[in-house]
């Protein structure tokens, strides 16, 4: 349960700062940083042999995320961002439902 935090904290923390901060500065990159390796260390539960492909998903659609936020105030909107965090928040519900161990 506890590595399921790794992923609900970074995208509440993206959900937050493209909704409140109009213009991003260096301190909101950094917490955004913070936030791509926080989401990361979520692959720690899964052995390094044995990710599964749903997960492998959902980190190459936190990469989007992560670098379409990142050019947020140049070439995109905060409405574009949004939906990229819910794509990215119903991914990882899907790995969540699909990786949940099955009782023996």
């Amino acid at each position: 349960m506890k590595s399921v935090l790794f992923y609900f904290i970074p995208l509440l923390i993206f959900a937050v700062i493209n909704n409140t901060i109009a213009v991003l500065s260096w301190p909101h990159y950094l917490v955004l940083l913070l936030a791509f390796l926080v989401f990361q260390l979520a692959r720690l539960r899964y052995p390094k042999d044995g990710i599964p492909p749903i997960a492998k998903i959902t980190q190459a659609a936190f990469y989007i995320l992560t670098v379409a936020t990142i050019f947020r105030d140049e070439f995109l909107s905060p409405l574009i961002i949004n939906v990229l965090l819910g794509v990215t928040f119903g991914l990882v519900i899907a790995e969540i439902i699909q990786t949940k161990k099955k009782p023996a």
